[in-house]
C-alpha cells in the first residue's frame, strides 16, 4: 500500500503542476537535456558500434515479398527534420537512409541507423481507428499548444493552406496529433523512471524514397531518434530448457517454455549486477501497476522493448506506448490486461535465482 500511495501522490504532484503558473511548458520540460545528450560532432564521431554487438531482432528485419519488391523499387534515401521558420516549411539535420542500414521494425515504425551511433525510427502510417488513438490522442487533439512546439503548430497550419480538400486537411492535423501522442507517451514513463528510458527526441520528418523515374517520393511522417547502445534484447539473453506442461494437444501445437536468465550468453554476469537488473525490472512491475490502477492505462511493454547494455549489464527502456485498458485484449487466463506483462517479468526475474 506504501508503493501504492507514492505513486498515487506523484500522479497527484504532477497533475498540480500543470495548473502552476509560471511553470515552463511541456515541452520545454521534456526536451530539457536532450541537446546535450543527443549531441555529436561528425568531425570526430566514434568509430561504428559492431553490428554483432547492436539490439537487433532479426525476425522483425523480415518482409514479405511485396514490401522488398517495393524497396528495391523505390529505396529510402534520406530523411529531414521539417519544420516552419521564415515564414515557410524549413528542413534542417539532414539523416541519411539506406536498406543496408535498415535494423528492425515495430507496430508503428521502421529503424534505421544513421553513421554517427544514432537510430532515427520512422511513423508508419496508421489508420485513425487503430487502439493506440485512445484517451489520450484525445486529449493531445484538444490540447495541441500544449504538446506541439510554436513553430510545429506554424507548420501544420501552413501546410493545411497549401492542401487540397478537407481529408488532406484532416491528415496533416492527425499527423501533427500523433507526433504529439508520441511524446505524451515517452513522458508517462520518463517521469516515472527517468534512468530506464533512453533519451528521445520527437520530430516532424520528410522521408524520401528514389524512384525509378527520378521523382523522389516524398513522405510526411513522425519521427524520433536516440542514440544507440551496444547491448541485446531481453530475448536473446534467454534460454528455453524447461517445457511448461500443458494438455497433449497443446504440448504438440502450442508448447511453452520456462523463461530463464543465461547469465553467460554474453560474458559473465555478476550477482551484484543481477541484482540491480532484478531491482529495475520491480519498478518497471510497479511502474506498470500504478499506470493500470490509477490512470487505467497498460504500458505496452515486451522483450522487443528492453535492452541489456553490453558490457555494463544495465536495463534500459527504448520504445514507449501506453494503451487504454478497454482498449488493449487482455488473455483469458488473466482479465486484468497489466497481469501478462508483470507475470512475464516476474517469472523471468525469477530465473535469476537470486532468493
Amino acid at each position: 500500500m506504501a508503493k501504492k500511495g507514492r505513486f498515487s501522490e506523484f500522479g497527484e504532484a504532477i497533475r498540480n503542476f500543470w495548473n502552476s503558473p509560471g511553470i515552463p511548458s511541456f515541452i520545454e520540460i521534456l526536451e530539457k537535456g536532450l541537446d546535450k545528450e543527443l549531441f555529436f560532432d561528425p568531425d570526430r564521431a566514434d568509430s561504428q558500434i559492431p553490428k554483432e554487438d547492436l539490439p537487433i531482432d532479426f525476425r522483425l528485419r523480415q518482409s514479405g515479398f511485396a514490401r522488398k519488391f517495393y524497396e528495391r523499387l523505390f529505396p529510402v534515401s534520406h530523411v529531414f527534420r521539417i519544420t516552419h521558420r521564415y515564414g515557410r516549411e524549413f528542413l534542417d539535420n539532414f539523416m541519411p537512409l539506406a536498406a543496408e542500414n535498415y535494423i528492425g521494425r515495430g507496430s508503428y515504425k521502421f529503424v534505421y541507423t544513421l553513421p554517427w551511433n544514432q537510430v532515427v525510427k520512422i511513423g508508419k502510417s496508421k489508420l485513425p481507428s487503430d487502439p493506440i488513438f485512445g484517451s489520450l490522442y484525445k486529449e493531445v487533439q484538444n490540447n495541441l499548444e500544449r504538446y506541439l512546439k510554436t513553430e510545429e503548430i506554424g507548420l501544420m497550419h501552413h501546410l493545411q493552406k497549401s492542401a487540397w480538400g478537407e481529408s488532406k486537411r484532416d491528415e496533416i492535423r492527425f499527423k501533427f496529433a500523433r507526433l504529439g501522442l508520441e511524446r505524451l507517451h515517452y513522458w508517462k514513463l520518463k517521469s516515472l523512471i527517468p534512468d530506464l528510458v533512453l533519451p528521445t527526441r520527437f520530430f516532424m520528418g520528410l522521408r524520401f524514397r528514389r524512384s525509378p523515374f527520378g521523382v523522389p517520393v516524398v513522405t510526411l511522417t513522425p519521427c524520433d531518434n536516440q542514440n544507440l547502445l551496444p547491448g541485446k534484447h531481453l530475448k536473446e539473453f534467454i534460454r528455453l530448457n524447461e517445457k511448461v506442461r500443458q494438455n497433449p494437444i497443446q504440448d504438440a501445437l502450442f508448447p511453452k517454455w520456462k523463461l530463464n536468465f543465461d547469465t553467460h550468453r554474453f560474458g559473465i554476469i555478476s550477482k551484484s549486477k543481477l541484482k540491480k537488473i532484478a531491482l529495475d525490472f520491480h519498478r518497471v512491475i510497479e511502474v506498470t501497476r500504478y499506470l493500470a490502477n490509477e490512470e487505467k492505462l497498460i504500458f505496452d511493454i515486451h522483450s522487443e522493448n528492453i535492452i541489456i547494455t553490453i558490457p555494463d549489464f544495465e536495463l534500459k527502456i527504448f520504445d514507449y506506448h501506453v494503451f487504454d485498458e478497454h482498449l488493449y485484449e487482455p488473455s483469458k487466463e488473466n482479465p486484468s490486461p497489466e497481469v501478462d506483462h508483470i507475470n512475464l517479468i516476474k517469472e523471468f526475474v525469477s530465473s535469476f535465482e537470486l532468493g
